[in-house]
């Protein structure tokens, strides 16, 4: 199976998103790829890896037994080699989050490896997008990368290891970085 759908509603929510994102950036840990792009209007700094069992503590010798926020995650993808694309809204809460990784990226030397497009949402069009694309695997769908949206929210996500997908959406979505 090359193709995984997931459905949640608002009325149930579940952690099937969460976890399947938790797999999938184990699995970048584990043998980080090249890049990851990640595209979505509204982003924050959501628990991304449970570590409340310190099974992850690996990865990162800075982790302690919690959860572990998406920054500290790609931080830690930085550190081994894989070059992050992020494009996402220019509010407060995203700009927070960019600020928080760059400061990691900084402190880590791997700014070089980090590129940020934070574009303002002027409610008349903005791209809309929402994906991660790394270089075996992509998800994609309603989701955007918060809290609510990868645990409570009603999302549709769509996550394919097919590689003429995974090639497809990175060309698409790359120029969104040029």
């Amino acid at each position: 199976m090359t193709d995984r759908i997931i459905h949640r509603t608002a009325a149930s929510p579940s952690r099937e998103i969460a976890d399947c994102l938790q797999a999938l950036l184990v699995g970048e840990l584990l043998m980080p790829g090249s890049r990851l792009l990640i595209v979505s209007p509204w982003i924050s700094d959501f628990p991304a890896l449970d570590n409340s069992n310190g099974n992850f503590d690996t990865f990162d010798s800075s982790w302690m037994a919690a959860r572990i926020p998406f920054s500290a995650v790609l931080g830690t993808l930085l550190r081994l080699g894989v070059n992050v694309r992020i494009a996402c809204g220019a509010g407060s809460r995203e700009t927070e989050f960019v600020q928080r990784l760059r400061q990691r990226s900084g402190a880590d030397g791997t700014q070089d490896s980090l590129v940020v497009r934070q574009a303002d949402r002027d409610h008349r069009v903005f791209d809309h997008e929402k994906a991660i694309v790394a270089d075996s695997w992509v998800m994609f769908g309603s989701m955007n990368l918060t809290y609510r949206g990868v645990t409570l929210n009603g999302e549709i996500v769509t996550v394919s290891v097919n590689p003429s997908k995974v090639a497809k959406l990175a060309t698409e979505l790359s120029g969104l970085f040029a």
